[in-house]
């Protein structure tokens, strides 16, 4: 299992997550959670209780949201959008100085940054802002909106493909293994865990870290 000692990756690209990477908060979640249901169950015409029942036995067989919603027969788009009306970030989420100075920091550095998050492109916009981070500091962001969500290969491939980067050449940064770090590992790509609790076992890891500007220490760019 890779630890704090692991040898520097050497890459031109990285791919980042969203939710629980870039940001983190409970609360937040917690509504989210709460909204999700609601829609569920709103969708599927049925009390909110079978509604959480249903869609944590399809989240935990599928592994993700997005793979419950179709499996649900809840259109994904629709999805999206409906709770990005619904839910405002600003109320739970707040500007992370060492998040934003971690991103920066690695664009001044010269690397190619993309995002690629299950999420709807509007909430997305709306996550950002809240936390504080530009749009423009990263050089492709793949939504729900863009391709299939992960585990799919697609939203990889997809920014790898804007980003004219090699799987290679390029790392992810997540904190999910099985719905993210394993795909990404299956494309060839490095892999960083963020892990807040614990360190789950895995060999789809190749580096673990504690604080997202932790990558600054474990990342380093390829000179072409």
């Amino acid at each position: 299992m890779p630890t704090s000692d692991s040898k520097k990756l050497i890459v031109q690209c990285i791919l980042f997550d969203l939710d629980g990477t870039l940001y983190y908060s409970p609360d937040y979640n917690a509504r989210v959670e709460a909204e999700i249901t609601a829609i569920v169950a709103q969708t599927l015409k049925a009390d909110v209780s079978k509604a959480k029942l249903r869609l944590d036995e399809e989240r935990k067989r599928r592994g993700t949201l997005t793979g419950a919603l179709r499996v649900l027969g809840v259109n994904r788009s629709l999805f999206f959008q409906t709770l990005a009306e619904k839910i405002e970030p600003f109320t739970y989420l707040t500007r992370d100085p060492s998040t934003i100075l971690t991103i920066e920091i690695l664009k001044r550095r010269g690397f190619r940054l993309g995002l690629v998050t299950n999420n709807g492109r509007k909430m997305v916009e709306k996550i950002l802002s809240a936390i504080g981070l530009e749009a423009s500091l990263f050089d492709v962001i793949v939504t729900s909106d863009d391709s299939e969500p992960k585990p799919s290969s697609q939203p990889f491939l997809f920014a790898l493909d804007k980003l004219k980067c090699t799987p290679d050449k390029t790392v992810y940064v997540g904190d999910r293994v099985q719905a993210e770090l394993l795909p990404a590992k299956k494309l060839g790509m490095r892999t960083v865990l963020l892990a807040r609790e614990g360190i789950p076992q895995s060999d789809q890891v190749d580096v673990v870290i504690a604080r997202l500007p932790e990558v600054l220490i474990h990342i380093e760019r390829e000179h072409q």
